[in-house]
């Protein structure tokens, strides 16, 4: 579904081709509408004006269209553009496939709106802009998607990216103590232990690698050395990332292994509850080096798997629609990146 401001949009896209188009009739979506929109459509596309009154309203939409349970994107008009001018400028194929076609993730939306106005040469300035859009990052549900706007972040600024993954995780839990995370990531903590005490197999090997992993740094600074080189900030759950985060810095510190005294520097109750699990997990102490390397191996291979498997879908899709060029490049890419699996 296309979200606009005003009827006349909904008129001139609808000329254009788009027959799910709906208007707010405002700058303010109320929840009520929002409701509206989601039994009726998951995915909404927001198509506003380009000034800033329309920004600041796709801004608040996005939000409101969120917490009813829609998937967000966001169209970019040309500056001085509404969605009638443009289609009456440059006409509806144009429409189509340059703003609908090209419309942002909302997250890629939130970036560029925390960053209009700024300026990112200032120094102050920057470091409120990364904290704005740490927070948002935090917010995000999935590991892959936080993953990846982090690296992004640190290579567009040159900032490490275990310091920013540090620094999202403290606001993580700022958040998460003020009750403004998602309900989503509440859920996914709160629910951590009964998840563990399922079957073994049931757990996915990426899943399972971590919590042995994070059991034998409780129990060794070697192991704790080589995972701190190898994986660093970078396990696919935020739980076992802050564990990590303790059991390195506890090392660095020169102190002996000590399960005991690594739960006296954990505050966080489930964090506590968690470290104790692993402490008492049966592993073998006697652990190799090809099992240790086999462990970081499923760490980090998962998210390299899950861009894989979206590459699959793509070249799937491809197909169906009879693009066999794309559907070649794709399959060469898939290829390429299964050689670059560890």
């Amino acid at each position: 579904m296309i979200l606009f401001e005003g009827y006349v949009d909904v008129i001139a896209a609808h000329r254009a081709g788009v027959e799910n188009g709906v208007a707010s009739l405002g700058t303010s979506l109320t929840d009520e509408q929002a409701n509206i929109i989601r039994r009726n459509a998951e995915n909404v596309t927001i198509c506003y004006d380009s000034d800033s009154a329309g920004i600041n309203a796709a801004y608040r939409a996005a939000s409101v269209l969120t917490n009813a349970g829609c998937t967000v994107r966001v169209s970019k008009m040309p500056e001085g553009f509404d969605p009638d001018d443009y289609i009456r400028t440059y006409g509806y194929e144009s429409f189509q496939n340059n703003v609908i076609g090209t419309s942002l993730t909302l997250m890629a939306f939130k970036i560029e709106f925390l960053r209009r106005g700024k300026n990112l040469q200032d120094e102050g300035e920057l470091v409120a802009y990364i904290e704005e859009v740490l927070k948002e990052i935090s917010l995000l549900p999935k590991a892959v998607e936080r993953d990846r706007y982090l690296r992004a972040l640190s290579e567009e600024f040159s900032i490490s990216l275990d310091a920013l993954k540090s620094e999202q995780y403290q606001i993580y839990r700022k958040l998460r103590k003020n009750k403004d995370i998602s309900a989503f990531n509440r859920n996914n903590n709160n629910n951590y232990t009964k998840k563990i005490v399922a079957k073994k197999k049931l757990l996915p090997a990426y899943y399972n690698a971590e919590r042995i992993l994070l059991a034998h740094m409780l129990r060794s600074e070697d192991i704790t050395i080589k995972v701190k080189e190898q994986i660093g900030c970078s396990f696919n759950i935020d739980v076992h990332n802050a564990i990590a985060l303790f059991v390195y810095g506890y090392f660095e510190e020169g102190n002996a292994p000590d399960v005991g005294a690594i739960l006296q520097r954990i505050e966080d109750e489930q964090l506590r509850r968690i470290v104790s699990e692993l402490a008492m997990l049966n592993i073998n102490i006697n652990i190799s080096d090809e099992e240790l390397s086999d462990y970081i191996k499923q760490v980090l291979n998962y998210p390299k798997w899950l861009k894989i498997k979206d590459i699959e879908t793509e070249k799937l899709e491809a197909l169906k629609q009879q693009d066999i060029i794309t559907a070649a490049q794709l399959a060469k890419k898939i290829i390429e990146l299964k050689k670059n699996l560890k």
